[in-house]
């Protein structure tokens, strides 16, 4: 399993924003100037009208392979900021958005590296503005990654049966055409929470790109690295069935 890109990786940190400022000091306009120049955001609100619209809603859903969505409306947006993650290595944020339920990561790398700028951003502005932080603020922590690799897997070494249905299926088209069926993917569901909804995880083909370039999309909710190297022993897995 080779990594091609990443394609998310969105950390959410869940916390009541008042929490930070409990003297209520005026000072959105000044924070959110602070934050573009701090993170050389190419777009940023306006400091001096920093009012979201629309009502919060720090977990938007994402739609497999569809391009990754916007923030939903309700959060201040800041988009194409970089960050000193390591020594000597920058990353893209794509997109920074802070609700008053909490603020969301989208970075270009990983998961980790969207953390390391939450906590930067939330401890720097603390120093900053003399507002109130510590670890025990964020009360939840939730990640999303989605991931484009490479792998010469079989995945109809699940079941060799597996083709035989596929030729079957372009056997079964009428219109002249009869395309190449394989197994397009493979999906793990948790049980639904209280909200009807899964978790899911998620490895198929990516849409788009011939069958012959062996390359897959996967999705799970999840920090980036955990992610990978559950792919790695998911291939493992496939390769011995």
């Amino acid at each position: 399993m080779k990594l091609i890109h990443t394609r998310l990786a969105r950390s959410i940190w869940l916390f009541d924003i008042r929490d930070l400022n409990p003297k209520g000091k005026d000072l959105l306009g000044d924070l959110v100037e602070w934050i573009k120049d701090s993170y050389q955001f190419a777009v940023a609100p306006d400091p001096k009208n920093p009012v979201p619209s629309g009502p919060s809603n720090p977990v938007p859903p994402a739609p497999v392979q569809s391009p990754a969505p916007p923030q939903a409306p309700g959060g201040l947006l800041f988009q194409r900021g970089h960050f000193q993650a390591r020594k000597e290595v920058s990353v893209e944020i794509s997109n920074l958005t802070i609700y008053n339920d909490g603020i969301v990561v989208d970075a270009a790398s990983s998961t980790e590296d969207g953390d390391r700028l939450a906590e930067d951003l939330l401890t720097s502005a603390a120093r900053e503005f003399a507002l109130s932080y510590d670890a025990e603020t964020v009360r939840r922590k939730l990640y999303l990654s989605e991931l484009i690799a490479r792998s010469d897997l079989s995945l109809e070494a699940i079941n060799p049966s597996l083709n035989v249905f596929a030729d079957q299926l372009s056997k079964a088209c009428t219109d002249g055409l009869r395309p190449q069926y394989r197994l397009g993917g493979i999906s793990f569901w948790s049980e639904p929470n209280d909200s009807g909804i899964h978790k899911l995880f998620i490895l198929e083909r990516q849409a788009g790109k011939s069958l012959a370039e062996h390359r897959y999309f996967s999705q799970a909710q999840l920090q980036t690295a955990a992610h990978y190297s559950l792919l790695e022993a998911l291939e493992r897995a496939i390769a011995g069935a």
